[in-house]
């Protein structure tokens, strides 16, 4: 009886054993997730896959897919450079990474038109500031606009001179009011600019009556989650991920911010992937054929137990 307790045991052992194994089959595939929307068009892609071989294609407005990558993720690193052979024009696209068996894909808008300035504006005196008012652009894609403050009417609207961002809808009245400490006697200037969901900017529009023209920094980055090259400055840059559960790390273009370890959870998941499961899914030959060995002598002791009964 004991004996058929340990063959039993034994044959359990083997099966729980060979059950580690068989995932050894299956693929891992992730492909970088890409912000909503994006403003340039020359960026590494990146992927995360064990097999052998992948392809890279893109879709225009839900259009065919087309090839435009093929590589080996276990000699190569999964990555692709994009350029304006695949994005040409803007447009939603849709990049799709392939292993044969499993797919994986991730989708932006291509938006590198900046939107129409703010109307209307003007400003009422405060006791101790001032109130403005304007109203935003008819754009669809107008996300807020950035509020900026000066003693000088010809002051640089930069971040050392930001005051506000306020978020708010196409087509709207706005008022803000800016309380602050004024000097007796000094007057101060003010200019605002709007921005889209791609970042990109409109001209400022303030006090003198015009619209004037001030570009900052190419490559400055006023949210966290949008690359922002402003209009008549597309060039290369950063793409950053936001909201990616699985998202390689990107080698993308200069200047390139803070990822903020949200592109880098793939790598991470991979580093962090226990020594012996990793060997098995980077062996999976000699995996299979360990696990055939073991279940070889799994059934042979099965056999003998049953001839001993």
């Amino acid at each position: 009886m004991s004996k058929n307790k340990f063959t039993t045991s034994l044959i359990l052992g083997l099966l729980m054993l060979f059950g580690v194994v068989i995932p050894a089959k299956a693929s891992v595939l992730a492909i970088q997730t890409l912000p909503s929307y994006i403003n340039i068009r020359d960026f590494k892609l990146s992927c995360t896959s064990d097999a052998s071989s992948v392809t890279f294609s893109v879709s225009k407005n839900g259009g065919s897919p087309v090839n435009f990558a093929t590589l080996n993720p276990m000699t190569t690193p999964c990555q692709v450079q994009v350029t304006s052979a695949q994005i040409d024009e803007e447009a939603t696209y849709t990049f799709t990474v392939t292993d044969g068996s499993l797919s994986r894909s991730t989708s932006t808008i291509f938006d590198n038109s900046g939107p129409s300035p703010v109307s209307g504006y003007y400003k009422d005196g405060l006791s101790d500031g001032y109130r403005l008012h304007y109203h935003t652009p008819s754009d669809s894609d107008f996300d807020k606009v950035i509020i900026y403050r000066g003693d000088a009417p010809d002051f640089s609207a930069d971040s050392s001179h930001e005051i506000a961002t306020v978020n708010s809808s196409p087509n709207s009245d706005m008022t803000y009011e800016d309380h602050f400490g004024m000097v007796a006697g000094k007057t101060y200037y003010y200019y605002i600019r709007a921005l889209d969901h791609a970042g990109n900017s409109s001209p400022l529009t303030g006090d003198g009556g015009v619209t004037t023209v001030i570009t900052p920094t190419p490559g400055t980055v006023l949210s966290g989650t949008n690359v922002i090259i402003l209009p008549g400055q597309e060039g290369t840059g950063s793409v950053l991920g936001t909201e990616a559960t699985a998202s390689p790390t990107p080698e993308l273009g200069s200047p390139q911010p803070d990822q903020g370890g949200v592109v880098n959870q793939i790598n991470q998941f991979a580093n962090q992937t226990p020594n012996p499961i990793k060997w098995i899914l980077t062996h999976k030959k000699i995996s299979i054929g360990i696990a055939l060995i073991l279940f070889g002598i799994a059934y042979y002791l099965y056999r003998m137990s049953k001839k001993n009964k």
